[in-house]
């Protein structure tokens, strides 16, 4: 049994391959992962950074006015919206404002609710409300 066993071979062991964003090829603007080791709270990724120049496995980016080489590993696509998606999507949560009835109701249900001291709502049997 022991004669069937065979080593594999070396080179597999440090083979670790990182996603790429097929849009890396195509974007204008990128974010750039920070390696080091950040306090809590803190980014993962700086930018959106212009891109100056490509090849395969190297980008030529701005940062603060200065063209910096990143490899490709640290990078992620930025993409931009268009002006008319933020026009649709603030129309679509148009709410009409409320009519006189409406807040009567309100404030009739507001008065019925007790609420704690730690904001819980409470509600208490009529015969044993004053």
């Amino acid at each position: 049994m022991m004669r069937k066993l065979s080593p594999i071979s070396p080179d597999s062991h440090s083979c670790t391959k990182s996603y790429v964003h097929q849009s890396l090829s195509t974007c204008t603007h990128i974010f750039l992962r920070n390696d080091k080791i950040r306090p809590p709270l803190t980014p993962p990724y700086t930018g959106p950074h212009l891109v100056k120049s490509r090849s395969d496995k190297n980008f030529v980016i701005c940062i603060n006015n200065k063209n910096v080489t990143v490899t490709i590993d640290r990078c992620k696509p930025a993409f931009e919206f268009s002006e008319d998606l933020n026009s649709q999507k603030g129309s679509s949560n148009f709410e009409p404002p409320l009519t006189k009835q409406q807040i009567e109701d309100q404030t009739v249900v507001d008065k019925n609710i007790r609420t704690t001291r730690s904001g819980r709502h409470v509600h208490f049997p009529k015969r044993l409300t004053y």
